[in-house]
Parts: C-alpha cells; sequence; structure tokens
C-alpha cells in the first residue's frame, strides 16, 4: 500500500505547474499513532487523578495518596 502511494505520489509531482507539498505518508501515519497514544494516556491519568478506586498499583496508590 506504501508502495502504491508513493508511485501516486511520484505521478502527483510531474504535473506541471502543481504547487509542491509534503505528502509523507509514513510520518503522518506515525503523527496520528502518537497522537492516539497520547489521547489515550491522558484520559487514564484524568482517570487516576479523579477515581481513587483506579489507583490499582502500590506505586499508585504512594503517588497519590500524598495529595
Amino acid at each position: 500500500m506504501t508502495k502504491q502511494y508513493q508511485a501516486l505520489v511520484g505521478k502527483f509531482e510531474t504535473i506541471p505547474f502543481v504547487k509542491t507539498q509534503s505528502f509523507d505518508l509514513d510520518n503522518y501515519v506515525t503523527g496520528k499513532a502518537l497522537d492516539g497514544l497520547f489521547h489515550v494516556v491522558g484520559e487514564q491519568e484524568t482517570l487516576i487523578r479523579t477515581n481513587p478506586a483506579a489507583r490499582t498499583t502500590a506505586l499508585l496508590q504512594e503517588v497519590f495518596a500524598k495529595r
């Protein structure tokens, strides 16, 4: 799939008078995956901070007990 995408972008870049753009599929996918990961981490942090029952490990209990 990536090879097909890169071939398509290569054809796009050969069109005269077309504004040059960055179409890096790998960076886009990596960026979106990291966005999703940090979103989930943020949700879990909110849950841990607001719900004492979510503090399931001894470390979490120790860290958040000192608030």
